[in-house]
């Protein structure tokens, strides 16, 4: 699905990813973990062909992420930042069918299935009384609702998160997770940069440390003492309760 070979990345001479090397396959689910500032949200964005000054090769469906053109990679993957990076003053219901601008040429009326998935992405995630709302006007964590229902409205195997669930509350944060879960299990391939360990640890089928910049691990999910303390400098502990994982910061 993506790979990334020799992939490094820097800023005024500082390093910020050091030469890393892993493949995600397609219906993969990686957690993507690490310290502040440990190269993330960058990583995320490297994949999401939006920083294309970056050293070594990332590849999509076989092919350099450098030779798609942007209408071309929006078909292919959805990337939704952290909710903070979003400052345009669009109306929500613009921002919710600009997903589907992939789809159709500039002149081009929306179609049935545009609408269609438009409606869909609305229901979902309960936007019917935000969309004629400017994006400016929301809360964090109505604008975060607004940006993810786009990434689903566009329709994409590969979809790119980064802390998906910062400024969400408990029930839309629960919501969210077994929306994911219910997409990885319908065949879309998910990269999700989190802190919140405790949600996706049990969704992933893989994990991905980074630390400094580095690749600390990568590989099938595996519950590790170490690598958390390592990464985190805390540790975790796992039960089982009610037939689900639970893993949790012992404290």
């Amino acid at each position: 699905m993506i790979e990334a070979r020799g992939l490094s990345y820097a800023v005024n001479q500082r390093s910020i990813l050091r030469d890393l090397d892993f493949t995600v396959e397609r219906n993969d689910f990686v957690l993507v973990f690490g310290r502040n500032g440990a190269g993330k949200s960058t990583l995320l964005r490297v994949l999401a062909g939006m920083l294309r000054e970056a050293k070594g090769e990332v590849r999509l469906a076989g092919r350099s992420l450098a030779s798609y053109a942007r209408k071309d990679l929006a078909m292919r993957l959805s990337y939704l930042p952290q909710a903070d990076e979003f400052a345009l003053p669009m109306l929500v219901r613009d921002v919710l069918l600009a997903g589907r601008y992939p789809y159709r040429s500039i002149f081009q009326k929306l179609t049935r299935r545009d609408m269609e998935a438009f409606a869909a992405g609305v229901a979902q995630f309960g936007l019917e009384g935000l969309l004629t709302r400017n994006m400016q006007t929301l809360s964090g964590g109505e604008r975060k609702k607004v940006l993810l229902a786009g990434a689903f409205i566009q329709d994409v195997p590969l979809i790119l998160l980064d802390e998906p669930l910062s400024f969400l509350d408990p029930a839309s944060a629960l919501h969210l997770v077994r929306l994911l879960e219910a997409l990885h299990r319908e065949g879309r391939t998910i990269v999700v940069v989190s802190h919140e360990i405790e949600r996706f640890f049990p969704l992933a089928t893989k994990m991905l440390a980074l630390q400094s910049g580095a690749l600390r691990y990568f590989g099938d999910r595996m519950f590790s003492t170490q690598l958390f303390q390592d990464i985190y400098g805390v540790s975790f502990q796992r039960i089982t309760a009610a037939g689900r994982e639970i893993i949790f910061v012992n404290e």
